[in-house]
């Protein structure tokens, strides 16, 4: 999504910490990748971009799509980063029936354009389909443009499995989870973080898919006390 999704809610870590929302190739205002793309290409754009602002020792928290960038991050380079977050992801690669179900979202985009998807899409990450932050969301998503669209998904469904990665990563992870979001059932979190060397699990009640919306104050004390916690973490 567009790094202004964080608008509201990155001040509540920024009068402690350095935060940064970068948006990724081809959403916002950075110009998309070469046809084609894979979440590992998007991972290298924003290891480079960390590169060039020299963003080191740092904890990576991604959101959904942003969760499979973050950890093919620490997959490839698992020492620049002091934490792990992964916000309504998942290191599991799409079931059969997921890519199935992506596949139809580009044929639709072929057929009827990015907006149309968007505009139905968001309202179903919300638990209460009259969230007052729907509105909001839908305006940004709807500039993505169909090729983004097209392509992002394509790169999601074809993306591999990152629990070895998880199992590898000697930092602390974070995972938040919704318990209504539909997309990623509630076990799977539990069975992803027993793999981990330093998980820490928190389940958000009457949330589906977007906790910095529907629960901001509690979402960002999680990631405050995951972040007081690194600092005085010592593998």
């Amino acid at each position: 999504m567009h790094q202004e999704v964080w608008n509201d809610f990155a001040p509540r870590l920024a009068d402690t910490y350095r935060v940064i929302t970068p948006d990724l190739p081809g959403l916002g205002k950075s110009p998309i990748l070469p046809p084609g793309f894979s979440i590992a290409d998007v991972a290298v754009e924003i290891l480079n971009f960390c590169a060039e602002k020299e963003i080191h020792n740092s904890v990576v928290i991604g959101h959904s799509l942003g969760g499979y960038v973050a950890l093919a991050m620490v997959e490839k380079n698992p020492v620049r980063f002091a934490g792990l977050g992964l916000f309504h992801s998942t290191a599991y690669a799409d079931s059969e029936e997921k890519k199935f179900s992506r596949t139809k979202v580009v044929e639709f985009v072929n057929q009827h354009g990015a907006e149309p998807f968007t505009s139905n899409f968001i309202p179903q990450l919300f638990a209460r389909p009259d969230h007052p932050a729907i509105p909001q969301v839908r305006k940004l998503s709807m500039q993505a443009t169909a090729d983004a669209v097209k392509s992002y998904t394509i790169a999601m469904r074809d993306r591999p499995e990152q629990l070895k990665t998880l199992k590898n990563f000697k930092n602390p992870t974070l995972f938040i989870s919704g318990e209504k979001d539909g997309g990623i059932p509630v076990q799977t979190i539990l069975t992803q973080s027993k793999l981990c060397q330093h998980p820490e699990n928190h389940l958000l009640q009457d949330v589906a898919h977007m906790g910095m919306f529907e629960r901001p104050e509690q979402t960002a004390a999680i990631i405050r006390d995951f972040l007081g916690k690194i600092s005085h973490f010592k593998d």
